[in-house]
């Protein structure tokens, strides 16, 4: 029987005017009915590129440059685009990784989904067709269905908003599934909901699916299989069993060690040495031997093929050539997290006051978004805030930052009541500079016609602040080293990035002004393990070396257990729980908080069961 989808030596190329970069080099690969297949890798690897040229959705800038893209064993690579508007939403359908620019924000959800489903069945009633879109809703774990139904894009979470992109996606009924980064703005708890979501449409519709994830615990609760990508290649691919406990390439030990939930108490997280290379000009050999401390001196002069481990595991590394040293993965022994709690005697820097805040949706009926919250940050200290999307902490933050003002309670920053709008005017400038937030939307938050260089360094030039290191573009590529961004990024637009990369963009611009109290919105939603490790210990540095404080916001548990010294846990607007971070987790009190720890990924297959004691 044939592959639902099989790609044979799939390359694709994007000319840039001054360049050809070869993003998709040479890939193999194959999904059967019913099976899901994860690709993972870091950010700018190819994974979405690759999912976008089988349905033929690139830009206009790339092409297929060889190979072919069978479906059912029917080659399509040669398809216009009048014969692929026939396959998309029937036999393809695809979950972006960013769901603002999938949704238009002028429309309301329910007719956004409506249409979706009218696109496929033309002659639906308009009963079948309300009916259809609320059960799409309540199938991706959306509540209230009727009142969201009648909300725009803009007056919902992060998290709602993805999963109404993939209740969109599901409209149809699709063959295969690409989902890129479908639980990337997810909390564990609706993650979980997905991911068994994702299981019973494999179950039930026998839906061949092509997972595109950073985030290797979900990866292993989920999917059957797993290719790992790198610099536009498949460099291992195996059952999910076989890459988590047998993994063959050094890049596969590299992101395995990036987990954070293999971290505890470590000074610091696992990352991975140097940069991915410019695939404009793809190095000679091994493209990660650079960056390989196993590299032999072959990896720099050959590329190595596919070898086989098993009729199911496949890796490409002359670590499994015949002639090769025997080195066997392992973690390795960093030395112990030394815990610094003199922010516990320090100053308060930031004091929260019951806090209120509501979204009108109509005259009559308002959402409370956040409800009586009083919570306090003292200097050098790392407060993470998480919760369910839609829990109201992303509203918080925007509170804090005077981005909503029709709210109540008070918010003091250094004694300098915020809430007080003539006080927040005089001192506006003092508080613009020590006050910065990165948001959770990358894509946004970033002004699509400035290049990197001018986006990261607009915060000097607003406030008159002379660049530390001469010029402008000098400081620029020092932030850009900082966050793990390589130089030739500089004079690129927002665009040409991929999702990791314009968030890591987005932290440089927040980190210029080395500020006192940052607010990070997600910083590392949409980042891979690797770079995630990274921009965390750079935190943890900037904490530590600097004496910054901050106010994490996020959805990865794990994460924030391995950073924050203090965790408060958000549910309908209420803090319903906070405390010590070790306590919170070791001994959750709240039911809430029980069941969010409870839903924490299991980076290991086989225990996808399994949960937190």
């Amino acid at each position: 029987m044939s592959a639902a989808l099989e790609l044979q030596d799939l390359s694709v190329q994007f000319h840039t005017g001054k360049e050809i970069v070869q993003a998709v080099r040479g890939v193999s690969l194959e999904v059967q009915e019913g099976e899901v297949l994860a690709i993972v890798g870091e950010s700018g690897c190819g994974k979405s590129v690759l999912c976008k040229s089988v349905m033929k959705l690139l830009p206009q800038t790339a092409y297929i440059a060889g190979g072919r893209i069978l479906v059912d064993g029917v080659d399509i690579t040669d398809y216009r685009e009048r014969e692929m508007e026939k396959l998309r939403g029937n036999v393809f359908s695809m979950v972006f990784q960013d769901p603002m620019t999938s949704l238009n924000p002028t429309m309301k959800i329910g007719t956004q989904i409506a249409e979706a489903v009218r696109v496929h069945e033309p002659k639906i009633r308009k009963a079948e067709l309300d009916g259809r879109v609320l059960e799409l809703l309540g199938l991706v774990g959306i509540d209230r269905a009727k009142e969201r139904m009648q909300q725009y894009p803009g007056q919902m979470s992060g998290g709602m908003r993805q999963r109404c992109v993939l209740a969109i996606a599901l409209a149809s009924n699709p063959r295969i599934l690409f989902a890129d980064e479908p639980t990337t703005a997810l909390d564990v708890t609706i993650q979980a909901q997905i991911l068994e979501l994702f299981r019973n449409i494999q179950k039930k519709f026998r839906t061949a699916t092509i997972l595109v994830s950073h985030d290797l615990s979900v990866v292993a609760g989920v999917a059957d299989r797993v290719a790992v990508m790198y610099a536009g290649k498949i460099v291992e691919i195996g059952t999910t069993e076989e890459i988590f406990y047998q993994p063959k390439h050094p890049y596969t030990w590299a992101l395995l060690q990036s987990l954070p939930a293999l971290s505890k108490g470590k000074a610091e997280l696992f990352t991975i040495p140097g940069m991915p290379p410019n695939l404009a000009h793809p190095p000679k050999g091994d493209a990660f031997a650079c960056r390989n401390p196993y590299a032999v001196a072959r990896d720099y002069e050959e590329e190595p093929p596919m070898f086989r481990v098993s009729d199911t595991h496949y890796a490409a590394t002359w670590l499994l050539a015949e002639d090769a040293p025997k080195i066997m993965f392992g973690r390795e022994n960093r030395k112990k997290r030394v815990i610094h709690q003199e922010w516990k005697d320090a100053e308060v820097l930031l004091d929260v006051r019951h806090l209120n805040h509501a979204f009108s949706l109509s005259r009559k009926l308002a959402v409370k978004a956040v409800d009586d919250v009083s919570f306090q940050l003292r200097k050098g200290e790392i407060f993470g805030l998480v919760g369910e999307s839609g829990s109201g902490k992303s509203t918080v933050a925007r509170c804090i930052m005077n981005l909503y003002h029709n709210g109540s309670g008070e918010v003091y920053y250094n004694g300098i009541p915020l809430h007080d709008r003539k006080a927040y005017r005089k001192m506006r400038r003092q508080i613009r500079q020590n006050i910065q937030i990165i948001f959770q939307d990358s894509t946004s938050s970033l002004n699509p016609r400035m290049k990197v260089k001018d986006i990261i360094t607009e915060p000097l030039v607003i406030n008159h602040i002379r660049p530390k290191r001469g010029t402008y573009r000098e400081e620029a590529a020092f932030q850009m080293k900082y966050v793990g961004l390589d130089e030739s990024f500089m004079d690129k637009f927002p665009g040409e990035l991929s999702g990791g990369q314009r968030q890591r963009v987005a932290i440089a611009r927040a980190v210029i002004m080395e500020p006192e109290l940052l607010i990070a919105d997600e910083p590392i939603a949409s980042l891979d393990v690797s770079i995630q490790a990274q921009i965390v210990n750079l935190f943890r540095h900037l904490q530590e070396e600097h004496g910054f404080t901050f106010l994490f916001i996020a959805h990865d548990l794990s994460m924030v257990e391995y950073l924050c010294d203090r965790v408060g846990v958000m549910y309908h607007g209420k803090l319903v729980e906070a405390g010590l971070t070790e306590d919170v987790f070791a001994q959750p009190k709240h039911s809430y908080t029980k069941r969010l720890m409870e839903s924490i990924p299991i980076p290991e297959p086989g225990r996808k069961e399994e949960r937190r004691a």
